[in-house]
């Protein structure tokens, strides 16, 4: 059965992000090495390329952080409506703690916290250095009358 193996986001400031994903997120960094070479320009589609990669995880969740430092392209605008753009979700106890931890640890632009269609899921959104839409939520348990 397949299965998920990482997650990529392409970064402008390795340094940055990676206290951003630690601190604000709470993953923790497990490798980080240099990519270059005909494979990954193979791979890539991207000739010249040469990369800083920081991978960090958190339980059900390994992200790969990507600095190009040649034959890098441009920022996309990251915007929740825009076709393609990602979000991460992350589950927390609670939801008010973060909001508070994530504001002071420098998530960018946080939301207010929201109720999610009155049922009792609440979520706020910040954005990492890059401006990626990371999610805060409180799952709870659906009963059959509101699933």
């Amino acid at each position: 059965m397949p299965s998920l193996n990482h997650m990529g986001v392409t970064v402008r400031d390795l340094e940055q992000s990676i206290v951003f994903y630690r601190d604000v997120v709470g993953m923790e960094l497990f490798s980080r090495r240099r990519m270059q070479g005909e494979w990954f320009d193979t791979l890539t589609h991207n000739s010249g390329a040469d990369i800083d990669v920081a991978m960090l995880r958190m339980e059900g969740l390994t992200l790969q952080l990507v600095q190009y430092l040649a034959a890098g392209g441009t920022a996309l605008p990251l915007a929740h409506h825009n076709v393609g753009n990602p979000h991460l979700c992350i589950n927390v106890d609670d939801v008010d703690a973060k909001h508070r931890d994530a504001t002071a640890r420098g998530g960018l632009d946080p939301t207010p916290i929201v109720d999610i269609m009155g049922l009792g899921i609440r979520s706020f959104y910040v954005h990492d250095p890059d401006g990626l839409p990371v999610e805060f939520l409180k799952p709870v348990a659906l009963s059959a009358t509101n699933r």
